[in-house]
């Protein structure tokens, strides 16, 4: 792939991995070894806040003001400045961080997420491979053998590029899965859970006979519908992936997808591929409707359209809904603690297709996308980044991310929302959040149009379609015949933009 770069990083050969030095301490402040080799002289990191939280000083960030306090206390000559960051989306911060690396300006720790950093979509050079770091010991954590090691399996392959750099580190995963209402499923005689997607669809069979809207599928937005794409695409095309899976990444690039499409696998002449919109076909029956939209990622307070979908479930208005961790702090800050259930998004097997090939999709579609997502920045990006200064940041990172303080911190954040990405730190004990996480490595992830994965313009005329398509506007062969236009067009023209011969794969 071809991408805009900056100049080349300073190369971590020639920085001194400071950070792993002996005998540190994992309680409330470390031991004057912890700071061995790192820089005496006054540091000032800049880092970049989690979105949406206010300032170091509110409440969501009580517990990094905690650490980063106890932190300074130990190292007299770091001070951290925390810069709030109220950015709507990952694409509009990294125009901003493009825009102050372009004049050395960059804050030091920047918000990233796993997508645009492994999919190459930033410029090369932006950010520094931390991988060195990673791969020596937390010098907090006695006995640990790596960094790396204090990780869950499925955390390390979203953090990693094609080329095997480690440019993010990633703090807590969001999982989603499906909602429900406990009184909804007694009235409809639903006595468990369903386990296949077959089960799923004569559950919603059985609430719309109750006389209770099955589903909101909220189509509003991107949540519900980049879910779908992921969940179904990444199990019926489970055994295609390697014909078009060029930069081998956790989650499909641009490139992948542009291959996929030019290739024909990523086609609605291709079954596999058509069986994806075939099914959520199927949902247009069982999905609520109304005059107002609605957004599986709007919060409770959303006073305009598109509104939550947490309000519906709570109102008896709907029995389902497919949402997020989040969603269980927030159902029950609407009063409805002990009235809903979870499962997880059930997989799709040959009693729903004879394509299906029966693959789990726990933890595909979530990730570790939640709070303390971080990129260091290169010197090219950050002036005042030396070798000296990244021991430093480093060493603060390495303190944020012992198991008991990465659990501390990401439950006073995201009240248990968020799932650490540390095995060993501490979560709240929040009944059904375990069944939505990963026990191991997922899948190869297929994210296609409607995650920005080929460009925006081409998530929002996907997200139009879908639209359409689910609300009843348009029936499968009229969806079809566009949505494989989008696909062609979308592909070719991702390819001119970066450069990419197709043919040549």
């Amino acid at each position: 792939m071809h991408r805009k770069s900056l100049r080349a990083a300073v190369p971590f050969a020639a920085l001194s991995v400071a950070v792993a030095v002996a005998g540190c301490s994992s309680g409330g402040s470390s031991s004057s070894s912890a700071a061995g080799g790192l820089s005496k002289a006054p540091v000032t990191i800049k880092a970049v806040l989690p979105p949406n939280t206010g300032a170091i000083t509110a409440a969501d960030n009580a517990g990094l003001k905690q650490l980063t306090d106890q932190y300074e206390a130990a190292h007299k000559n770091v001070t951290v400045d925390w810069l709030p960051n109220s950015s709507s989306s990952i694409t509009q911060t990294n125009a901003q961080v493009e825009a102050q690396a372009s004049g050395g300006s960059a804050p030091d720790l920047v918000w990233e997420q796993y997508g645009p950093v492994t999919s190459g979509s930033i410029p090369a050079g932006l950010l520094q491979n931390i991988k060195p770091y990673l791969e020596q010991p937390n010098p907090y954590v006695p006995g640990n053998t790596s960094w790396l090691s204090l990780f869950s399996p499925s955390t390390i392959p979203y953090m990693t590029s094609p080329n095997g750099d480690i440019d993010i580190i990633l703090g807590s995963s969001v999982e989603t899965g499906l909602f429900y209402s406990k009184a909804a499923f007694a009235k409809a005689g639903i006595t468990a859970a369903p386990t296949t997607w077959a089960d799923f669809m004569t559950d919603l069979g059985k609430l719309k006979a109750a006389g209770v809207t099955p589903i909101m599928f909220a189509d509003g937005g991107l949540c519900n519908p980049s879910w779908f794409e992921r969940l179904a695409t990444s199990s019926l095309l489970a055994g295609q992936v390697s014909q078009f899976d060029v930069n081998h990444a956790q989650v499909t690039t641009g490139l992948d997808v542009a291959v996929g499409i030019k290739k024909g696998i990523i086609s609605m002449n291709n079954p596999r591929y058509a069986e994806v919109w075939k099914l959520l076909g199927q949902l247009v029956s069982y999905s609520g409707g109304g005059e107002s939209s609605y957004d599986a990622c709007s919060p409770p307070t959303q006073t305009t359209p598109p509104l939550t979908t947490e309000t519906l479930l709570v109102q008896g208005k709907v029995g389902v809904l497919w949402g997020g961790s989040w969603y269980f702090p927030q159902l029950d800050s609407l009063g409805f603690t002990g009235k809903y259930g979870v499962f997880p998004e059930p997989p799709i097997t040959s009693a729903t297709s004879p394509l299906a090939l029966g693959t789990s999709t726990v933890g595909m579609i979530g990730g570790p996308n939640g709070n303390g997502q971080w990129g260091v920045t290169s010197q090219q990006a950050d002036s005042s980044m030396t070798p000296a200064k990244t021991a430093t940041v480093m060493n603060f990172l390495a303190w944020l991310f012992t198991p008991p303080h990465l659990g501390t911190w990401i439950k006073i954040n995201q009240s248990g929302a968020d799932i650490p990405t540390e095995t060993a730190a501490p979560t709240l004990n929040i009944p059904g959040l375990s069944t939505l996480v990963p026990s191991s490595k997922v899948g190869t992830v297929v994210d296609v149009v409607l995650d920005d994965v080929l460009s925006t313009a081409a998530t929002n005329s996907g997200l139009r379609l879908v639209q359409d398509y689910i609300d009843g506007q348009l029936n499968y062969a009229s969806f079809a015949s566009q949505w494989q236009s989008l696909l062609t067009s979308a592909a070719q023209q991702w390819a001119t933009a970066n450069h990419v011969n197709l043919s040549s794969y």
